[in-house]
C-alpha cells in the first residue's frame, strides 16, 4: 500500500456507475412527468358529473352537538354568575322532598359547629 502526499485524489471517480444514476433519474422525473400529464387530460376530458358541495348549499347546515360557542366569554359570566347565586342565596331544591340550599358561607359554619364524623379508633391487639 502507497502512501501520496501529493495532497488530491490520484484516481477519477467512477464515470460509469455516476451516467447511470443520472440516466436513472432522468427516466424516472420523465415518467413522472407523462403520468402527470396523462392524468389531467384524462381528468379535463372528463369532468365528475355532479358533486354537491356542502359549501354551496342554500340552507344552514349546523353541525352535530356539541357546536362552538359564539359569545363564549358572556356565556361563561352568565354562568358563572348563576353559580354564584346559587351558592351565596337560599332557596329550595326539592319543596316536596322538603330539601334545600343554603349558603355555602353558612354550611361551612354550620359543618364547623357541629364538627366532623371521626372514625372510632381500631382496638389493638
Amino acid at each position: 500500500m502507497e502512501h501520496h502526499t501529493s495532497g488530491h485524489e490520484t484516481t477519477d471517480a467512477p464515470v460509469f456507475p455516476l451516467a447511470a444514476a443520472g440516466i436513472g433519474l432522468a427516466v424516472v422525473a420523465a415518467l413522472v412527468f407523462i403520468i402527470a400529464y396523462a392524468m389531467i387530460r384524462y381528468l379535463n376530458a372528463n369532468p365528475p358529473e355532479s358533486v354537491d358541495n356542502p359549501l354551496s348549499a342554500t340552507e344552514r347546515i349546523f353541525p352535530p352537538a356539541p357546536r362552538l360557542e359564539e359569545h363564549a366569554a358572556t356565556d361563561m359570566r352568565d354562568f358563572l354568575t348563576r353559580e354564584n347565586l346559587q351558592l351565596s342565596t337560599y332557596g329550595w331544591v326539592d319543596r316536596k322532598a322538603g330539601a334545600i340550599r343554603i349558603p355555602i358561607g353558612r354550611a361551612i359554619d354550620l359543618q364547623l359547629e357541629r364538627g366532623f364524623a371521626v372514625r372510632k379508633e381500631m382496638p389493638k391487639r
